[in-house]
């Protein structure tokens, strides 16, 4: 494994569901033990509810305001705060600010960033077929739990 260095416009752009993200550190330069992904949110915007069985996320927000939810904790974070969610434990975001929000997603191990890939890979209308984008996301060990009581 060598050093890495990615330049503040470096990194693979991509569009995921509408939200520009860049992959700044992919997981092959990384042995696969870490690769690091930046999205820029608009209001309103962010996951739904999701859990990753696979990798541990950990973000830290550069710009803007967000509602978090961990688990069962919901909780306001503001620019430099770091969150860390574990596999195995659902979680979700809606950015809240005017101007566009940035967070840096650190994800160990890596892989979950061929998510992104694929995802991005597919033009508008695919993306919208909420169905195959799920199917997607179960080749990544990613599920989308039922809200209560559904």
């Amino acid at each position: 494994m060598n050093p890495i260095q990615v330049l503040q416009d470096g990194g693979k752009q991509l569009n995921v569901l509408g939200i520009p993200m860049v992959i700044r550190i992919h997981g092959r330069d990384t042995c696969g033990v870490v690769s690091a992904v930046e999205s820029h949110d608009v209001t309103g915007g962010g996951p739904p509810p999701h859990i990753h069985h696979r990798e541990d996320e950990t973000f830290q927000i550069l710009e803007g305001e967000y509602e978090w939810t961990v688990g069962e904790k919901t909780f306001i974070a503001q620019k430099g705060t770091t969150i860390f969610a574990p596999r195995g434990i659902a979680h979700s975001y809606r950015y809240l600010g005017k101007t566009p929000g940035r967070l840096m997603c650190v994800i160990t191990p890596s892989g979950f960033e061929g998510f992104f890939e694929e995802i991005g890979a597919l033009n508008p209308q695919q993306q919208q077929d909420i169905p195959h984008v799920i199917e997607i996301g179960t080749k990544y060990g990613l599920e989308f739990p039922l809200p209560p009581g559904a």
